[in-house]
């Protein structure tokens, strides 16, 4: 038996500890192209953009209309020696605001009560030539009728108007007020209410409405904003597609499906706070700081 020199023992330890590098070099690769995620879970494939990564813009929302606020309600009441106009103001909020005009709303002068207390006006009339009357909230949010005889200069309370009269609950917009005791509001946020006579009348959902028959009717006119009593026809300021501005008609109130065209305030701001008057066979708007007669 042949014996294997010292030269080749050197040699074969040699070429067995480089038999064993490369053993752990191939396991190492292995390991490397295959790691495994800290959570034991496989981890997502990675996704690559090539070129300029242009972020995608947030959508602008489309802005929408809000309705004006309960306490920007517009009253206009005209008789025929003095004008009257009212914005409601509020019981939590800014006060209101009542004026008179000498010169058919030429000129204006401000005759609010305000040493009366009061906090935000419901209803407006001008029940004479020169005289007029409100329902106004004062301290404690609670209701009052005043009267002034004397062109705006002084007011005063009167409980038996007060007792008799049709208005809104100043702090609960969906109660309206009857002598006979209160009736719920056909929407949570009544405003606007006329009563003359048998006829009553308010905006609801921008819509308005009529007391017949014991409930309330909707009118013909969509997109209402105002209204006023004429006789026993209600005047209905509205939104109309062929009116650029805002549009008048009359709703009969024995026809409420039926409304007739009056004539367009062209020009006007559909979206501002309007009050409107009976005059003649037409209206009186009220929008902004100008007066438009209709027709």
């Amino acid at each position: 038996m042949q014996r294997i020199g010292g030269a080749k023992w050197v040699a074969i330890a040699g070429i067995a500890v480089l038999v064993a590098a490369v053993a752990v070099l191939v396991f190492a690769a292995l390991e490397h192209a295959r790691p495994e995620a800290v959570s034991g879970e496989a981890e997502p494939v990675p996704t690559f953009t090539l070129g300029v990564q242009t972020p995608t813009p947030t959508p602008t929302p489309t802005p929408t209309q809000a309705a004006p606020s309960l306490e920007q309600t517009r009253m206009l009441g005209l008789g025929s020696e003095v004008w009257w106009r009212a914005t409601a103001g509020s019981c939590a909020g800014p006060g209101p605001l009542i004026e008179r005009s000498y010169d058919q709303g030429a000129t204006w002068t401000d005759v609010t009560p305000t040493y009366r207390g009061i906090a935000q006006v419901q209803t407006l009339e001008a029940f004479s030539a020169r005289d007029a009357e409100i329902v106004a909230a004062v301290a404690g949010c609670e209701p009052q009728a005043l009267r002034t005889y004397t062109r705006g200069e002084f007011w005063d309370f009167y409980p038996d108007v007060l007792a008799a009269s049709r208005y809104i609950e100043p702090s609960d917009p969906s109660s309206v007020h009857f002598p006979s005791g209160p009736v719920p509001a056909p929407c949570p946020a009544a405003f606007g209410l006329h009563a003359f006579g048998d006829v009553i009348a308010l905006i609801c959902d921008d819509r308005a409405w009529s007391w017949a028959g014991g409930e309330w009717v909707a009118l013909a006119p969509e997109n209402a904003l105002a209204l006023t009593i004429d006789g026993s026809d209600v005047l209905v300021a509205h939104r109309a597609e062929d009116c650029a501005g805002v549009a008048i008609s009359r709703v009969a109130a024995g026809a409420p499906d039926v409304a007739t065209a009056v004539g367009c305030a062209e020009g006007t701001d559909a979206s501002s706070p309007v009050a409107i008057a009976a005059r003649g066979d037409g209206a009186v708007v009220w929008m902004g700081d100008a007066l438009v007669g209709i027709p």
